[in-house]
């Protein structure tokens, strides 16, 4: 079992060495529109995927928000990437945990199979992706991550 204070591998890449973060897009979990990261182009974006049944990801959710809700006038955002096969199991995680911020849904994992191979492993969760504003990859975190390292990870990112 995964422990949520345990953070897995972290992957960092130097600005030259960036690889381009796909387009992930489709339908919000919470029915209301549709979410796009080439929408988001200019932020910085937390991907962060996870699944209802994920003890870790219900620990990291609250920490998520609150950086999304700190950091979101300096542009800031968290898009979820959420893998449940039912959209009512992630909406009621979603209302739980009351995320701030939008999640794909993306039952089947097409959306992260267009993640560069060897970033994550698409089949466990949690996983927290950094994108910088020009749209590549700046980290990775496999495993729960927590607020002081995800504000460690985007702060050098943000404009000052």
């Amino acid at each position: 079992m995964d422990d949520a204070r345990v953070p897995g591998p972290l992957k960092s890449f130097a600005p030259a060495d960036r690889p381009a973060m796909p387009e992930l897009a489709g339908k919000r979990v919470d029915g209301d529109g549709r979410v796009s990261l080439k929408a988001l182009r200019g932020k910085v974006v937390v991907v962060n995927a996870w699944a209802s049944w994920c003890a870790p990801c219900r620990a990291e959710a609250p920490g998520l928000s609150r950086v999304h809700e700190e950091l979101k006038a300096k542009g800031l955002r968290v898009v979820g990437v959420n893998a449940n096969v039912s959209v009512e199991a992630a909406r009621a995680f979603e209302k739980d945990a009351a995320l701030v911020y939008p999640s794909l849904h993306d039952p089947q994992g097409r959306q992260l199979l267009r993640l560069p191979k060897g970033l994550v492993s698409s089949v466990g969760y949690p996983f927290t992706i950094i994108v910088d504003p020009e749209g590549r990859i700046a980290a990775a975190r496999i495993g729960a991550i927590d607020e002081v390292e995800l504000k460690k990870l985007v702060t050098p990112l943000l404009p000052a």
